[in-house]
């Protein structure tokens, strides 16, 4: 097996880091586990993959100087957040070479959500799915109002917001104490454009939190631009906490101003957490407020 077809099996290249070929090579392990498909006939070529995704594995790592070491287990390795209000089914999205696969459930608990091994809409759709069994479990009405604030709820159990901006974020800097990590953002203008107007690329934001939005405020007159919006459906769940907590330091600046359409501007902003190596997220339990949106 070539350098170049091992990167091929796992669906990888070489501007992977580490992580992420070890997150390619695990799911790959899941799918072609015999204990990914219970009850269901195992397929007998299955042995066969798994013995090429492990030799490609081990020639990648041989060929960054590694000694390969991974033994084959199939577990899902995310922290469970014991007192959240439900379970939720895991989902893969395996592809093969070019080839997108059928989703694949990979395990079911309270799992926490890990950027390195879940894609964000599979995490949320699993979570939704939740939600709505929950929902017929107490025998009330879906209606989209309390989906929408029973859904909520249950994704903040599910997010460690500090330990996902690690791994989603922009890394900029380790000072030893903090590490900074960049995300992008930006505040649409629908009126006439007067904000965007009188703004100019490099001026300070504060960014804070108010109302479950984040808004931005420039720095030297106090004048409030609007709420920012993300790109990333993530970020909303990974930033909006983290601007409340009174350890991270916080900053943000106009990156640029683009005028998409008559009457619509916008206006992208850089926000930097600096997060101390040291902060631990502290699991959020939301089942009193659920269990109020159930009666």
């Amino acid at each position: 097996m070539t350098l170049k077809e091992a990167y091929k099996i796992l669906g990888a290249s070489k501007t992977d880091d580490d992580s992420e070929i070890k997150a390619k090579y695990k799911r790959l392990l899941f799918l072609y586990h015999p204990d990914s498909a219970p009850g269901k006939e195992r397929n007998p070529e299955d042995d066969e993959k798994i013995r090429q995704v492990i030799e490609a594995y081990r020639k990648i790592r041989e060929s960054e100087g590694e000694t390969f070491i991974e033994k084959y287990e199939f577990s899902w390795d995310a922290f469970e957040n014991s007192k959240a209000f439900s379970e939720r089914n895991i989902y893969v999205q395996f592809r093969i070479y070019d080839e997108a696969l059928p989703l694949s459930k990979m395990a079911r608990g309270r799992f926490i959500w890990d950027p390195d091994m879940e894609e964000f809409s599979l995490f949320s759709k699993s979570v939704l799915e939740s939600c709505k069994e929950v929902m017929t479990e107490y025998q009330v009405v879906p209606d989209p109002e309390r989906v929408k604030n029973i859904f909520h709820l249950m994704m903040q159990e599910y997010v460690l917001p500090a330990d996902a901006a690690r791994k989603i974020g922009n890394k900029l800097r380790d000072d030893g104490k903090n590490e900074v990590f960049q995300f992008t953002g930006f505040i649409s203008d629908e009126a006439s454009n007067s904000r965007a107007a009188a703004v100019n690329t490099d001026t300070p934001l504060n960014i804070y939190l108010r109302e479950d939005r984040a808004v931005a405020e420039e720095m030297v007159s106090g004048r409030i631009l609007g709420n920012v919006s993300f790109d990333e459906d993530a970020l909303y769940y990974v930033i909006l906490p983290l601007l409340e907590d009174p350890e991270i330091e916080v900053s943000a600046a106009i990156t640029g101003i683009d005028k998409i359409r008559r009457g619509k501007t916008w206006i992208h902003v850089a926000i930097s957490l600096a997060i101390p190596r040291g902060l631990t997220d502290k699991p959020v339990v939301n089942g009193e407020l659920i269990k109020g949106l159930l009666k």
